[in-house]
């Protein structure tokens, strides 16, 4: 009676505390004896149709120690959704977690600051300038007004009245082996042979690179040795230590066209056929004309089937002019006739309009050999660079002074380098998927700097910076956010529940409610132990 008074069910309570003892005795918690034979889970499953499916039928009366099992069974609710969400966040955040490869910089430094790093940095001089020693005069002597008298450019070497290219043999190595195919992730560049190459005298630690920059291709000086790479793990600094960089350095961009039909290029005369004896005239202007079948009479490099000539327009009309002659940009016109494909072929194979004979780009001259002529201008800049993870990013051009121009042009107007942009003319033709006249333009700029190598050195950045990468773990926001609010709510939700319960064991309802179970349960909780075999009073 007392029990019902009270809104309490005694069986409903002993199903419930069974419930509970159930529980307990899964968890491996603590031993609680039951308190009826009736199933543990068979009590909640009770509890819960009492208080919710079957509340009309009970008395409504005020059941304040009913509250208290109803707070914990909402409290054991909420606890076990917080568990299981914070398993799936785990569980997300673990799946969304990876490793990857952070690139750490460094402060940014410029060329007068004092750089005594003991690491094995790349060289703090990965730009170019002309050696003073050579070039002092050339680059500060005034623009003179007899041209033909003026001394001849540094590029060039005069001795015993031979002319010879300055550093001849640091140029042409430079030409045999420094036009680099590569303008970009320089650092991924294969560091063991050119060094190696450097060692022995069979490379160059210089580059002629070509990039590309606002349509136009700039083949330019490039110490590719700054872009090195080093695994600097054992100092603390990770893996890919180099260096970015801002410097300056001297460009050349030739643009050409075809003049196949102003240059007047015949075709082989009928008959029989004599290699060493045969004629292909042309005429570009009054002052430069000849025989493509016969080897030039000047030039120091001279091929069968190549010529070329330097001039300036003065009202209109082409002129000769001298190798002292300073300007930029210049021009030149170039010939040829090579015996590398028959043009039929390579208009059939090639979907360039210059393929089309009508175009008068390209001309059969017989016998197999294609002619053509190209009349170019070529101008020379001074270039501020950045290169940024072994690639150009800031490209800026300014156009050189007329004498830093003559410095380049000179070794190609005296007839050096004619045997490689010869070899250049016969693979134009003969591979057809870029027009001759843009694979020629890109030649006579690779050729033209390399051979003026000799006289440019490296020169200091303006700044610099260092980086190296770092392998770090990569956490995702959502994922982490979302535990730790997970992890905040749980801990916030345990102290409000540990508030309540020593709230609620202070109410007079829940005291006098405990001490009322404890009188009318304990014959059938001693009868539980007895059941297991425990002494009821001891041994004795």
């Amino acid at each position: 009676m007392h029990a019902e008074t009270n809104g309490v069910h005694p069986s409903l309570l002993r199903e419930l505390i069974s419930g509970a003892h159930a529980v307990y005795d899964m968890l491996g918690l603590c031993q609680i004896p039951s308190l009826t034979m009736s199933n543990g889970i068979a009590g909640i499953w009770h509890w819960g149709s009492q208080r919710f499916w079957k509340k009309n039928s009970l008395p409504r009366q005020k059941p304040s120690s009913l509250h208290v099992v109803d707070v914990a069974a909402v409290g054991l609710v909420i606890a076990t959704l917080l568990t299981l969400m914070i398993i799936v966040g785990d569980n997300w955040l673990h799946a969304t977690t990876h490793s990857i490869s952070l690139t750490t910089y460094d402060i940014i430094t410029n060329s007068s600051q004092n750089h005594d790093d003991p690491r094995p940095a790349p060289q703090y001089q990965a730009g170019f300038s002309a050696i003073d020693e050579y070039c002092h005069n050339t680059l500060t002597a005034p623009l003179p007004s007899n041209r033909s008298s003026a001394p001849l450019p540094c590029s060039l070497n005069q001795t015993d009245d031979l002319t010879n290219i300055r550093n001849a043999r640091f140029a042409y190595l430079t030409l045999g082996k420094g036009i680099s195919q590569i303008s970009s992730d320089f650092n991924g560049l294969d560091y063991s042979s050119t060094e190696d190459g450097e060692e022995k005298g069979t490379a160059t630690p210089y580059q002629i690179v070509t990039y590309e920059h606002k349509g136009t291709n700039h083949s330019l000086f490039f110490f590719p040795d700054a872009s090195e790479e080093f695994d600097l793990t054992d100092f603390g600094l990770g893996q890919g230590y180099g260096i970015d960089y801002v410097a300056n350095t001297i460009s050349m961009a030739t643009e050409c066209t075809y003049a196949t039909e102003q240059c007047n290029i015949s075709k082989i005369a009928s008959g029989p056929f004599d290699i060493n004896n045969i004629s292909i005239p042309f005429q570009c202007y009054e002052g430069f004309s000849g025989n493509l079948g016969q080897t030039p009479a000047t030039g120091h490099e001279r091929a069968q089937g190549w010529n070329m000539s330097f001039y300036e327009t003065v009202d209109g009309t082409p002129n000769n002019i001298p190798v002292q002659a300073q300007s930029n940009p210049f021009s030149f016109y170039a010939v040829t006739a090579v015996s590398s494909i028959d043009l039929q072929d390579f208009k059939d194979e090639s979907t360039l309009a210059e393929g089309d004979p009508g175009n008068h780009s390209l001309v059969d001259v017989g016998h197999g050999f294609t002619g053509f002529a190209l009349n170019c201008q070529a101008t020379i800049y001074d270039v501020t660079f950045s290169l940024i993870n072994g690639s150009f990013v800031d490209f800026n051009t300014t156009k050189a002074s007329p004498q830093k121009a003559s410095i380049i042009k000179a070794p190609l107007q005296v007839g050096f380098g004619q045997y490689q942009l010869f070899q250049s003319a016969f693979l134009s033709v003969l591979a057809n998927s870029d027009a001759v006249s843009d694979t020629m333009s890109k030649s006579f700029s690779q050729v033209g700097m390399a051979l003026a190598s000799g006289v440019f050195d490296t020169d200091k950045n303006i700044q610099q910076r260092f980086r190296y990468r770092a392998n770090v773990t990569r956490i995702l926001k959502a994922p982490f956010w979302y535990l730790v609010v997970l992890c905040l709510l749980y801990s916030v939700f345990g102290m409000v529940m540990t508030v309540m319960a020593f709230y609620l064991r202070r109410m007079p309802e829940v005291r006098e409610q405990q001490r009322r179970l404890m009188v009318e349960w304990a014959p059938e909780i001693l009868y539980e132990k007895h059941s297991r075999d425990e002494p009821l009073f001891g041994d004795n």
